[in-house]
C-alpha cells in the first residue's frame, strides 16, 4: 500500500511553485510618524502657577491651538503608525473569479499627546499627558 501523504506533499510543493511562478505574492511593511516626540511634563508644571511662556519654552510650537470660549488650549501630538499587508494574487482572476486575491492587513496606531489648557491671561488651568495610547488624548478629554 502506498503512503498518500507523500502525494499531498508533492502536490502542495507543485501548487506553491506554480503560484510563485505565475502569480503574485507581496508583503508590504509601513512605518509612519506624524509630529515630533512629546516629552513628559516637568514636575514643576502645576496648574495656577505655570505660565504660557514656560510651556512654550519647554515644548516649542504646538500642533494645534484651540479657542475654548475665553480659555485656550495647546495641543501637542505625535501619531505613530505601523502596518503590514500581505497579499496573494492569482493570474487567471478575470477568467474564473471576480476578485480572487487573498489579502491580510494589520495596522497599529499609537498616540503621544500633551494638552495644556490656559486661562485668557496665560496661566495654566489644566493639563493631560498620554504616551502610546490607542486614542488621541484630545478626543478623550471631552468624553
Amino acid at each position: 500500500m502506498r503512503c498518500l501523504s507523500k502525494n499531498w506533499i508533492w502536490l502542495t510543493v507543485v501548487l506553491f511553485l506554480a503560484q510563485a511562478v505565475s502569480g503574485c505574492l507581496s508583503l508590504q511593511i509601513e512605518k509612519a510618524q506624524e509630529g515630533v516626540d512629546i516629552l513628559p511634563p516637568l514636575a514643576e508644571f502645576t496648574p495656577k502657577k505655570t505660565s504660557l511662556d514656560e510651556i512654550l519654552a519647554y515644548y516649542g510650537a504646538p500642533a494645534e491651538v484651540v479657542d475654548m470660549n475665553g480659555d485656550f488650549a495647546l495641543h501637542y501630538r505625535r501619531a505613530l503608525s505601523r502596518g503590514a499587508s500581505f497579499s496573494i494574487g492569482f493570474p487567471l482572476k478575470y477568467t474564473f473569479l471576480p476578485n480572487p486575491s487573498i489579502k491580510a492587513n494589520g495596522d497599529l496606531l499609537r498616540y503621544d499627546t500633551a494638552v495644556f489648557i490656559f486661562t485668557a491671561d496665560g496661566v495654566l488651568k489644566d493639563m493631560k499627558y498620554g504616551k502610546g495610547t490607542e486614542r488621541s488624548l484630545w478626543e478623550d478629554y471631552w468624553y
